[in-house]
């Protein structure tokens, strides 16, 4: 019994040590660091003072922002069949419902953060693809999706406009949308541009109910 005990912690530490190596130091040039998400899930993002000599990137793109681990929980829960994420940043909202079983597609401008994307979900075998899109390119159509997400995307008025665009065309097309967005007068300037209209409030415990357009709020800036 004495030797089977030596043996199991034997390979538990192995275990340990294996995953302990997975995380990663580097990625593109830039020094990075885990961060925890949500249910054990974490995405990489860049080092503090650590975004010197690597790839240029959009910096914004490259750290957690609170909104996605609101979405994330959101769209774990609804496992919608396919998902496409906008503006996906490290796409925690991303990795969490693909891991969930859903079909996903993360995108951003930013091919940088998209290879952290990459990274993440190799590193936790999770299946997810990628592709850069700008949502402000209006000669590209919105990669299809039974349900669209943004979060935290509005970082500047052109782009609050141009996420106003995107939601009412996957609407158009019939999928659901969640948007989770800080105060931020960005955010008003999305409002504004939105056709349907509408206004931020407290997250739902589930999505269901066919509102087909959630604004969830993602407190403050």
């Amino acid at each position: 019994m004495r030797a089977l005990c030596i043996v199991a912690v034997a390979a538990a530490v192995q275990r340990t040590t294996i995953a302990a190596a997975v995380q990663r130091t580097t990625i593109r040039g830039h020094a990075v660091r885990r961060v925890d998400g949500v249910n054990g899930l974490y995405v990489y993002a860049v080092a503090y003072g650590g975004g010197e000599g690597g790839a240029p990137h959009d910096a914004l793109s490259t750290q957690l922002w609170p909104s996605a681990r609101i979405a994330a929980d959101l769209v774990a829960a609804a496992a919608p069949a396919s998902m496409v994420e906008m503006g996906c940043g490290l796409a925690l909202p991303s990795l969490a419902a693909a891991r969930a079983g859903v079909s996903v597609l993360a995108t951003d401008r930013d091919s940088v953060a998209l290879d952290f994307v990459s990274a993440a979900a190799a590193d936790q075998n999770i299946d997810i693809a990628t592709r850069v899109f700008d949502v402000e390119d209006a000669s590209t159509a919105l990669p299809p999706g039974d349900l669209v997400v943004l979060a935290d995307v509005f970082v500047t008025d052109p782009v609050a406009e141009a996420c106003a665009a995107r939601c009412e065309e996957a609407l158009r097309r019939g999928s659901d949308v969640l948007v989770v967005a800080a105060e931020r007068s960005t955010r008003e300037t999305f409002l504004r541009a939105l056709a349907p209209g509408g206004c931020f409030g407290p997250a739902p415990e589930r999505l269901d109910g066919g509102e087909g357009l959630w604004l969830v709020d993602g407190g403050a800036g």
